[in-house]
């Protein structure tokens, strides 16, 4: 079975490249699910959690699944090449749970604030807590 290229970027560096049998991620319009064969695509990423089923050892008809935490960034799709260029990107192993949990308390105190600026910045910390929240408990669960 043939499988997907996938390159995840940041301005910093080079954060995954391999092959794929599905790329999920977080667009601004909702969430995106890519198969081999998917139609060209540019979509804007919001803050949330990008899911890569890998093929073990070169072999898509067997799997694992690499989850990390995406802060935003743009997701291109051309021929049997995905391409994402994040903002900013963390692994599960780099991600401290706790700080996280924290991150969601703070938000939530602040979704509710009369001042619309802060309660928009509110929202997508609060989204990127949950995401990384998501990203360790997936990992712990494997472990």
């Amino acid at each position: 079975m043939r499988c997907m290229q996938v390159l995840i970027a940041t301005a910093e560096q080079e954060v995954y490249r391999g092959q794929a049998k599905m790329v999920i991620a977080p667009s601004v319009d909702g969430s995106l699910a890519i198969l081999l064969g998917h139609t060209p695509l540019l979509a804007r990423l919001r803050p949330g959690e990008i899911r890569i089923e890998c093929p073990a050892d070169g072999d898509c008809r067997e799997c694992h699944t690499d989850c990390m935490a995406v802060f935003g960034g743009y997701l291109e799709v051309q021929g049997d090449v995905v391409t994402i260029l994040a903002d900013a990107v963390e692994r599960a192993e780099d991600i401290d749970a706790v700080k996280a949990q924290k991150a969601v308390e703070q938000a939530r105190k602040l979704l509710n604030s009369p001042d619309k600026e802060v309660a928009s910045k509110a929202l997508l910390d609060l989204e990127l807590a949950i995401a990384k929240l998501r990203v360790v408990r997936k990992k712990s669960r494997k472990s």
